[in-house]
Parts: structure tokens; C-alpha cells; sequence
């Protein structure tokens, strides 16, 4: 069982974080799981903070630098691919935002890593302490400490139509066959996370959040701007999508999305009282039907739907022509 832990980095906001990066990464590094390849996912960072990086770790690590101005769907999105190019297939992709540090447990990824060896498992999460989510697709209270959210006996599979924040998770490969890559890359600010538990449930996998493994997210605990900053490349705002595709309301709109499961942001109707949600936002309750007991999809038919329409065709955005450079690990 191998793992890609892609660690990604953006210099868009023109800070110089090397220190924090070479703090976050050694923790991976430190982890015992053997069979893994660790990639620095750079987009646009500073030849200064790329030199300190590279002066660490030098071979012990991959790395995947571009120049070229994309959100973090894009650029992790990238990095798998040229990953897979020059490595091969895996049996896991995880995703580490660059402000995400491993706990002080060397077995902790293994932990992780080990649950991809069920066939039935689609994306796997650690828990996260801080700018988790869990307030709004689960109704916790975010006060509550980290350990008594969930069931310590288990691991929570998240419900159809909820989600988790983003920054640290496994994804199976079994997605990326299906889909040909790992994010949804229309996305280019919020909401990415909303599409998870359908990219699972449409090729018959699960999206779980485990019960054992705990990651600390932060060097500004509370503030939820990120290390690098947020939303760099495009701006923010909900449901903002690469140039030329398809919006997500035309998307939830059309009545192929509700015949075939499609879900999104279904957390709105609770929250629609708060005055910071915009009076229009997008959301889209799914159809129930569309899933068996164990909530997988019946037919292959949300599947093509998301293939179709929350990733990017080559016309829009050719992972091929993106100009990089791809130095490989010699250990």
C-alpha cells in the first residue's frame, strides 16, 4: 500500500514561510508509515523560501513548482498528476494544507493510511482542531474539546450531504481513476468540501473521519486565514469558479443533478437566519432515493454527472501545458 502526501504551499501572498514549512513537514517525515512519497507542491513560492525548503530536505523529498497563477484545487491537483507521471499510480493521495502539523505519534499515518485498504473507503480524515466545520454540517458546539465530538469507539462515516473542512485528507485512487484527478477543480475558493461525500457514495466508497488520529491546523489558531493566506488566486467568494466553467447554480439547477443524487451546501436552509449568508446562496438537497443502505449511489449516473461537470475540461485548464518543474526524491 503506497501513499502521496502532497504538502501544499502557495506564495501568492508574498510572506516568507519556509520556517512553518520546514516545522510541518518534518512532522511528516517523522511519521514511521515507509511506503509513502512526500511532494512540496509550491505555486509561486519566492525562490528565497523555496531555497531554504529545498537546503532541509534536499532528495529526502519530491518537489512540484510552477509560477503559474492557480488555486489550490489546481496546483494540489497538479502535483498528484505529475506525481503519478513520474512515480506511478497510488493506493492513497492525501492532501496537507501547508498550516497542518502531524501529531508527535509516528504510527498516526499509518493509522490513517491503513483504513485505504478497505475497498470501501473513499476519503479519510483526520480530526482537526481548529476551522474544522463541524459546527455547521453536524450542529456541534465548536467549544466543545476536540475529543468529545464523536463516539471514541468508532470512526464517524460522514452522512450523505455533510462534510468536513479540507485540510488534511486521504483520497482513494479508486476516485481518482473515476474522476481523473482528485478535487473538483471548478472551484477556486468555498465550498470544494461540500462535493465530498457524493464523490465517494457515486463509486460505491465512504468518506470516514477517524477516531484515533488527531491533526493540529493553524499557526494563527482561531483565525482561519491560513499560514499562506486564503483564497489568493482568484479571490473569494461562495461558489466562485475557475474562468470559462460552468457556475454552480447552472449546475444545481439543471434537473440532472437532483434525478441523480447531486447534493450541495445543505447546510444553508439551517443557517439561513444568520446575517452573514447571502439571501441567494446555492444549495441543493439530494435525493435520497438515488442511494442504497449503504448510501452509495445505484447507478453510475452521479458519477458521470460529477465528471462532467465539477472538473475542468482539457479545453479550460490543460494539467499538461501547466509550465513546472518536478525534482524527484532520490531516496
Amino acid at each position: 500500500m503506497s501513499l502521496l502526501v502532497v504538502y501544499n504551499a502557495c506564495g501568492l501572498g508574498d510572506t516568507e514561510n519556509s520556517e512553518s514549512y520546514i516545522k510541518n513537514l518534518r512532522t511528516i517525515l517523522e511519521q514511521d508509515l515507509t511506503d509513502k512519497e512526500v511532494v512540496f507542491s509550491g505555486c509561486c513560492v519566492s525562490n528565497e523560501t523555496f531555497a531554504k525548503v529545498y537546503k532541509e530536505f534536499r532528495g529526502d523529498i519530491s518537489y512540484c513548482l510552477t509560477n503559474d497563477k492557480l488555486a489550490v484545487n489546481q496546483s494540489f491537483n497538479h502535483a498528484v498528476l505529475m506525481s503519478v507521471a513520474e512515480f506511478g499510480e497510488f493506493d492513497g493521495y492525501m492532501y496537507v494544507a501547508s498550516d497542518v502539523s502531524f501529531i508527535d505519534d509516528p504510527q498516526s499515518l499509518g493509522r490513517l493510511h491503513d483504513r485505504m485498504k478497505d475497498d470501501e473507503m473513499g476519503i479519510v480524515s483526520p480530526e482537526i482542531d481548529e476551522d474544522n466545520g463541524y459546527y455547521w454540517w453536524f450542529g456541534f458546539d465548536q467549544s466543545q474539546n476536540l475529543w468529545d465530538v464523536f463516539s471514541r469507539d468508532k470512526d464517524f462515516v460522514v452522512p450523505l450531504g455533510c462534510t468536513a473542512n479540507l485540510h488534511c485528507k486521504i483520497f482513494s485512487n479508486k476516485i481518482f481513476k473515476a474522476y481523473g484527478n482528485i478535487l473538483p477543480d471548478i472551484f477556486v475558493s468555498y465550498c470544494t468540501e461540500s462535493t465530498f461525500s457524493f464523490l465517494a457514495a457515486a463509486v460505491q466508497q465512504r468518506f470516514v473521519i477517524a477516531n484515533d488520529v488527531s491533526y493540529k491546523h493553524g499557526e494563527n489558531a482561531g483565525t482561519h486565514s491560513g499560514l499562506d493566506g486564503q483564497t489568493l488566486a482568484f479571490g473569494a467568494g461562495w461558489d466562485l469558479v475557475y474562468p470559462g466553467a460552468r457556475t454552480v447554480k447552472e449546475i444545481v439547477n439543471d434537473p440532472e443533478a437532483f434525478a441523480v443524487g447531486f447534493g450541495h451546501e445543505e447546510w444553508v436552509p439551517r443557517f439561513a437566519h444568520k446575517t452573514d449568508i447571502p439571501k441567494d446562496k446555492t444549495y441543493l438537497i439530494h435525493n435520497s432515493e438515488q442511494f442504497d443502505e449503504k448510501s452509495f449511489s445505484v447507478d453510475d449516473r452521479l458519477r458521470d454527472f460529477i465528471k462532467n461537470n465539477l472538473y475542468l475540461s482539457k479545453e479550460l485548464l490543460d494539467y499538461d501545458e501547466i509550465k513546472h518543474k518536478f525534482i524527484r526524491s532520490t531516496t
